[in-house]
């Protein structure tokens, strides 16, 4: 069943969501935190806390406090994600650190065939992923065209080691933040531009990304968001709405559905995710379930401490 899903990881993204290309680092489209998981990856435009450093590093200027966060997610078939970020600085400009590690272990290695043509087991090996991520953004970034405009850049340095064999990229991100009004915000990324991953001869892009997105608060307890966001190697188009509902200052509530997914094979509540945060001064916990069809279930979680 590992090696079934292996097959999933690296090549299911690409052939069944009707891709033309490949692309390498494919972790890097599932490192989201546990908030942004729930809003449906809608979150580029309302990202507060350290953990915007995944999304959009323009949105690390809304930290008000040195804060840390630690993530996890049993993801599908047994593989594992971890998220680390740290985020510090002034008023008007802020620093990131992010980590991504993507494991998945006891992969079924596939032998010659026989005279049947099945394939014979040959032991199992191991998949490890890891994003290192600096991260650096800006309030007013173009004071003499927009003054509430904010800008941010990462730079990443990638890795992946499939069995005994390792590959390296460098990417850079870059984001904007518009805050509009009180009550809309505005964000443009553009994800993962870098150098491609090579394990032999032939090298593969990583999986660049463009997005767009927004929110508008309703009142000042809800907010509807929408974002787009389209994968240019890969050729795949993913809208995404979803909404935050604060009950009360410290409990949120989310939920929000990405479209874009092959939906005949995973089934309809591919996209679909839910989730709640806990928010006090100093620490908080988020929580998602995100459904993935007939590949199973995902639930994630991180909790965050602001000093």
């Amino acid at each position: 069943m590992k090696f079934l899903f292996f097959i999933f990881l690296f090549n299911f993204h690409f052939n069944v969501y009707s891709s033309e290309g490949t692309t390498g680092a494919a972790f890097l489209k599932i490192s989201r935190s546990a908030r942004e998981s729930a809003l449906a990856g809608a979150y580029s435009s309302v990202g507060n806390d350290s953990n915007s450093i995944f999304s959009n590093p323009a949105s690390l200027v809304k930290t008000s406090k040195k804060e840390f966060s630690l993530g996890f997610t049993s993801y599908i078939q047994g593989s594992k994600l971890g998220l680390f970020s740290y985020s510090w600085g002034k008023d008007d400009y802020k620093i990131g650190l992010g980590l991504s590690l993507f494991n998945v272990g006891d992969i079924e290695r596939r032998g010659s065939a026989d005279i049947s043509g099945i394939m014979d087991s040959d032991g199992s090996f191991d998949s490890n992923d890891m994003a290192f991520i600096f991260g650096y953004s800006k309030k007013g970034v173009f004071k003499n065209i927009l003054d509430d405009l904010s800008g941010g850049v990462n730079l990443k340095i990638i890795r992946s080691k499939l069995d005994s064999k390792t590959a390296y990229a460098l990417a850079v991100d870059l984001g904007f933040l518009y805050e509009y009004s009180k009550n809309m915000n505005l964000a443009f990324t553009i994800s993962n531009l870098g150098t491609g991953m090579k394990f032999d001869e032939e090298s593969d892009p990583l999986p660049l990304s463009l997005k767009a997105g927004g929110y508008y608060s309703i009142k000042e307890n809800f907010k509807l968001i929408g974002e787009i966001e389209e994968y240019i190697n890969d050729s795949k188009f993913y809208p995404s709405v979803a909404f935050e509902y604060m009950l009360k200052e410290s409990f949120a509530l989310r939920g929000g559905y990405r479209f874009g997914y092959d939906t005949s094979n995973l089934g309809w509540d591919a996209g679909l995710s839910i989730g709640f945060g806990v928010i006090t001064s100093d620490v908080g916990f988020n929580y998602a379930y995100v459904p993935f069809g007939e590949l199973g279930d995902t639930n994630r979680f991180d909790i965050v401490f602001k000093f």
